[in-house]
């Protein structure tokens, strides 16, 4: 048999769960850049053996050459398969997944406020994945730093959920092994540089391409390798729309042409809230994963340490140009025992790979796959706030909710973020204003489905509020009450009553009911009026006054009438007019009093003269006639 001058493979696996000794007949490893892996094991063991204990348990799979390790990748156990017996050996299929995948089966609906998406991100898998002794690496990584006001994750699995927010701010990840522990590390990158190169058997990063007889020389190298060049997107477009500046649409172009000069943009709009407009940054992601693709060199290779996520330099390719460095993307292993007969009667375990690769210098950006859960239609919530208070508001008149979907709810202030109330209008500081009070069951709607921007359209009653005027009994009536705050006990009023000939309208005011017309009023009543005041009545007119009354009226004051007119008073009566006092009258004037009927009148001057004057006069008494002064003279 020709000696071979690289080493041959071998594959060792370690359960964390004590038993049967394994030995791998062959393996398939699919791995890659943001995305999960997948590890498929075929292993053997003398005579049988206890196989469900192995279900979940931490598992290493080391890649060895030479007796040195190459790399290991380490996972959890999510299936096992039996195969059968094969001379007396028990056969198995391990399914092997980073405990990260098992984050799918973890669907949760829960709201984040004023945390950065490395913050949440934290909180989420601390939790998770400790369960599985799992941990992150956040590493050098500075982006998702920025404080977020609102983040939903909604009917969402807790993978998703992360994914979506790495997506969102730009961040890759990769897994790091460690073969000793058993265990992997989420690790997470924002720049090219913080990827580690590759180690290959010589110590150095470099991979020579080797077509002929790969397997004589002293290093792991490249068998093939192909290029793809593809138009793709070469600008994107964001654009968005923050109503504390509704005339200003936030937008940020990342323009770029293609080798003709041409361009090809995405435009995008409305994607999520934000605190800092950080729009430049997600045009300039989206440009980046877009093009990513756009040149990518897919090979073969028997390097047993490659790895999405590591770097190394092409060598010996006889094309100086493409000998360059490259970034792993993603890798698919193959190997195990081909149980060909050997000259020493073993048999010969064989290993090859095939992997993605891009130019280091293109920008590493997860490409936005994972979709954004939508919420399709309205649903309700309980209005919120601190305790003791019965209006929680803010100067833009918004609320805080309580969600019903929400894992863990609170029903306290701060339980949603500051919603939005639609308003019939909505002007420069004019318009209508209701705002719904805690404890009351509001309609949401959320802006394109959107569970990150919900906005208040209405409240409906509930068995624990009930509508003011008794229904059914009440169905023609309509109107508005309120609740005097705090502490209620008492409201407002306006309600129509349309029942067929009992229609009117009910205005009621707890206290105080103050009208300012600013030109005319005009009323007109058909029929009677009734106007009852339990206490004093003002009037002020600045101006005339005219009161006509077609018929009778009728005046009965109680106590004391005072009258002051500031100059000619004048009383006309078109029949008889009489005053009677059941005690005295006086009649008083500074100057003259005249009484007037016809040709006869009585003037009485402020000197005290006093002048009688008609065509007959007489006097009449019941008893004496006085006539007193200091000369009485007659013609």
């Amino acid at each position: 048999m020709l000696k071979l001058s690289l080493p041959p493979p071998a594959y060792e696996l370690t359960l964390s769960e004590e038993g049967a000794q394994w030995t791998v007949t062959r393996v398939f490893i699919a791995e890659g850049l943001n995305r999960s892996y997948r590890v498929v094991i075929d292993a053997e063991t003398d005579g049988e053996a206890e196989t469900d204990s192995l279900l979940g348990c931490n598992a290493a799979l080391r890649l060895v050459r030479g007796g040195q390790e190459q790399r290991a990748i380490c996972g959890v156990v999510s299936r096992i398969d039996y195969t059968g017996i094969v001379d007396h050996h028990m056969t198995i299929r391990l399914e092997v997944v980073p405990a990260f995948e098992l984050l799918r089966q973890q669907v949760k609906s829960q709201i984040w406020q004023e945390l950065s998406v490395q913050a949440i991100i934290t909180e989420v898998l601390d939790e998770a994945l400790g369960a599985y002794g799992r941990a992150i690496d956040f590493g050098s990584v500075s982006r998702g730093a920025a404080a977020r006001d609102y983040c939903t994750q909604y009917r969402e699995s807790n993978f998703d959920y992360v994914s979506r927010l790495l997506e969102e701010e730009g961040i890759s990840y990769e897994f790091i092994h460690d073969g000793d522990s058993g265990l992997e590390t989420l690790t997470f990158r924002d720049a090219n540089d913080q990827y580690t190169e590759i180690e290959n058997l010589d110590g150095t990063p470099d991979i020579p391409i080797i077509g002929t007889q790969p397997e004589l020389a002293d290093v792991e190298s490249i068998q093939a390798l192909e290029w793809s060049n593809q138009l793709t997107t070469t600008g994107t477009l964001r654009r968005d729309y923050d109503w504390m500046t509704p005339r200003n649409l936030l937008s940020e172009p990342a323009t770029g042409t293609d080798a003709r000069g041409l361009e090809r943009r995405v435009y995008t709009h409305g994607r999520r809230r934000y605190i800092d407009d950080d729009l430049g940054d997600q045009a300039t992601d989206l440009k980046h994963a877009s093009t990513i693709g756009g040149r990518i060199a897919r090979g073969r290779s028997n390097c047993m340490s490659m790895r999405p996520g590591l770097r190394f330099k092409l060598a010996n390719s006889e094309r100086p140009d493409i000998e360059i460095e490259y970034l792993i993307t993603a890798v698919t292993h193959s190997g195990g025992h081909s149980y060909q007969a050997q000259d020493d009667g073993g048999a010969e375990a064989g290993y090859t790979n095939e992997f993605e690769c891009v130019p280091f210098d293109a920008v590493m950006r997860p490409e936005p796959a994972t979709p954004k859960p939508r919420v399709h239609g309205p649903q309700t919530a309980i209005v919120t706030g601190p305790d003791g208070e019965e209006i929680h508001t803010d100067q833009h008149a918004r609320i805080h909710v309580q969600f019903y979907w929400e894992e863990k709810p609170t029903y306290t202030a701060g339980s949603s973020c500051w919603v939005r109330v639609s308003q019939s209008w909505a002007g420069l500081g004019w318009g209508t204003q209701f705002i719904p009070r805690i404890g009351m069951e509001v309609m949401i709607e959320f802006l394109e489905g959107n569970p990150d921007r919900p906005l208040c359209t209405g409240c409906v009653y509930n068995g624990e509020y009930p509508p003011p005027f008794a229904v059914p009994d009440n169905k023609t009536q309509t109107g508005w009450r309120t609740n005097s705050s705090p502490g209620g006990g008492g409201f407002n009023e306006l309600r129509f009553e349309d029942a067929k000939g009992e229609e009117h309208i009910y205005i009621h005011g707890e206290k105080d009911w103050v009208v300012e017309i600013l030109n005319d009023h005009r009323e007109t009543i058909g029929h009677d009026q009734y106007q009852e005041i339990g206490n004093d009545q003002t009037n002020v007119i600045k101006h005339d006054q005219t009161e006509d009354v077609g018929h009778d009226r009728t005046e009965s004051i109680g106590n004391n009438v005072s009258e002051s007119v500031g100059k000619l008073r004048t009383v006309t009566s078109g029949d008889n007019m009489s005053f009677t006092s059941d005690k005295e009258t006086l009649i008083e004037a500074a100057d003259k009093i005249t009484l007037k009927c016809g040709a006869a009148s009585m003037t009485m001057k402020s000197n005290g003269n006093i002048v009688l004057s008609g065509n007959n006069l007489t006097l009449k008494g019941s008893g004496n006639i006085v006539l007193k002064g200091n000369k009485i003279g007659s013609n």
